[in-house]
């Protein structure tokens, strides 16, 4: 086991099922249902939307995939939800969807990340799943920032950087920090 190895396991857990969540969390307590659901256009996701794909997907490759985890996907019903889910239904979706990640996480160790991806026709080794959903999760993430950014002036403008103190985002100035 090397050290870079174990950095990098314990960075992306820390983001998959810590940072990024709790900034998603920050962002929808925020928001009232209409604005969860508010979208600049027909073609465009809402804040609800994401956060419905992201449980799908993370349902799907992380918890199933990787973690074994049963869960039948409707992609297509993501993006297609116009019923606006309330509030407390939509994070109970995606804290039962986290909740499952941190399992996952768990029988997931250092050595495994050079195992065989379980999604061959596109990866090579699990280490690229994990990778790509880390990836994915920031990228929806920042966008569900910046929608609540947009409605709420004002409302998550330190998120970023408290959720990455607080949560383990940054362990190198966390170690820096507990030296003598």
């Amino acid at each position: 086991m090397s050290a870079v190895e174990e950095l990098v396991l314990t960075s992306l857990r820390a983001r998959i099922t810590g940072i990024f969540p709790a900034q998603i969390r920050t962002c929808i307590e925020q928001l009232d249902d209409d604005q969860i659901w508010w979208r600049p256009n027909e073609t465009s996701n809402s804040v609800g939307n994401l956060v419905l794909h992201l449980s799908g997907s993370l349902n799907h490759y992380l918890n199933f995939d990787i973690g074994g985890c049963e869960y039948h996907r409707d992609r297509a019903a993501e993006f297609a939800e116009r019923r606006h889910v309330p509030k407390e239904e939509l994070l109970a979706m995606f804290n039962d969807m986290v909740v499952k990640a941190e399992k996952t996480f768990e029988g997931v160790s250092v050595e495994r990340l050079s195992s065989p991806s379980p999604e061959p026709k596109m990866y090579t080794l699990l280490v690229e799943d994990l990778l790509t959903i880390g990836i994915h999760v920031s990228n929806h993430t920042g966008q569900i920032i910046w929608i609540t950014k947009m409605l709420r002036e004002g409302a998550i403008d330190d998120v970023w950087i408290r959720t990455h103190k607080q949560l383990g985002g940054w362990p190198g100035r966390q170690r820096r920090e507990a030296e003598p």
